[in-house]
C-alpha cells in the first residue's frame, strides 16, 4: 500500500513539474505607447493599460509565467530584438526584414489597417495611391504599414518619433498627410481633440496588417512560442479577446 502511495505521489509530482518550471520563469517584453493597445497609465506596474496588456495578463495566467514589460522607443525596441537583449515584443507586424531576427508566434491576435489623414477639406482630393506622390507624409520611424508604400522610395516620407507628433504636425499643416493604423490613429485624433481639424482621405488601402507577438531569435524562451500560439488561438475562439477589445471601443 505504501509503495502505491509513493508511486502515486511521484506521478503527481512529474505531472506538476512543468507547471512549477514555468511558474519560475520570467520573460521580458519590450513595447512603447500605442493606444488603444498600450495606453499610458503611471498607476500600473507596467506603466500601461490597454489591449496588449490584457493579452499579456491572459498569457501569464494561461502559461504560469511572468512577463515583465519594459518600455523603450520603437527603434530601440527593434535593436533589442536583434541583439537578444529582450525576449519578445507585441503589436508586431510581419516583414521579411524582421523575420531574420524574429520568431513570430504563428497566430496573429488582431489586425489593423493603414489609413491616411489630411487637413479638413483636403481628404477628398486623395482618391488613389498615385495621389500620394508629391505629398509630405508623416510616418512613425521604423514602422511597417503596407506594400508598396513601405518600399516606395518615390514617396516624400518624413520620419517622426510618435504617432501623436505626426497628428499634431498634420493639424498644423506642417506635413500634408499623416499615415497611421486604425483604430490607433483615430483614437489619438479623438483624444487630442482634433476631429474638427483632420479627416480621413478618400483613398483607403485595402490591405490589413496582422499583429503578432514575436520572440528574438536569440531569446532563451523560444520554447514558449508554440504554447503562446495555443493560448492565443484559445483566446480568440472562447471569446476572451472579443471582451478585451470591447473594453477599449
Amino acid at each position: 500500500m505504501a509503495k502505491k502511495v509513493v508511486r502515486l505521489l511521484l506521478c503527481i509530482l512529474l505531472l506538476l513539474l512543468p507547471i512549477f518550471a514555468f511558474s519560475q520563469r520570467k520573460i521580458t517584453m519590450v513595447t512603447e505607447e500605442w493606444p488603444p493597445f498600450r495606453i499610458n497609465d503611471p498607476t500600473e506596474p507596467s506603466g500601461f493599460v490597454g489591449i496588449d496588456i490584457d493579452v499579456v495578463t491572459y498569457l501569464e495566467r494561461e502559461l504560469g509565467v511572468t512577463i515583465e514589460i519594459q518600455r523603450h522607443p520603437w527603434a530601440r525596441a527593434l535593436e533589442m530584438m536583434k541583439s537578444g537583449l529582450i525576449d519578445c515584443i507585441s503589436g508586431y507586424a510581419m516583414t521579411s526584414e524582421r523575420q531574420i531576427f524574429s520568431e513570430y508566434v504563428p497566430t496573429p491576435y488582431y489586425s489593423v489597417r493603414p489609413v491616411f489623414y489630411a487637413l479638413k477639406g483636403a481628404g477628398a482630393s486623395i482618391k488613389t495611391y498615385d495621389d500620394l506622390y508629391g505629398k509630405v507624409i508623416g510616418q512613425s520611424k521604423n514602422s511597417a504599414y503596407f506594400e508598396p508604400y513601405n518600399s516606395d522610395t518615390r514617396m516624400l516620407k518624413k520620419d517622426l518619433v510618435t504617432e501623436v507628433q505626426i497628428i499634431q504636425m498634420a493639424a498644423l499643416g506642417r506635413i500634408d498627410l499623416a499615415i497611421g493604423t486604425d483604430p490607433n490613429i483615430s483614437w489619438d485624433i479623438a483624444k487630442l481633440g482634433l476631429r474638427d481639424k483632420l479627416e480621413q482621405t478618400s483613398f483607403i488601402p485595402t490591405v490589413k496588417t496582422d499583429l503578432y507577438i514575436a520572440f528574438s531569435r536569440k531569446s532563451s524562451a523560444l520554447d514558449l512560442v508554440p504554447l503562446i500560439d495555443k493560448a492565443i488561438a484559445k483566446m480568440l475562439v472562447n471569446g476572451t479577446f472579443a471582451k478585451i477589445i470591447q473594453k477599449y471601443r
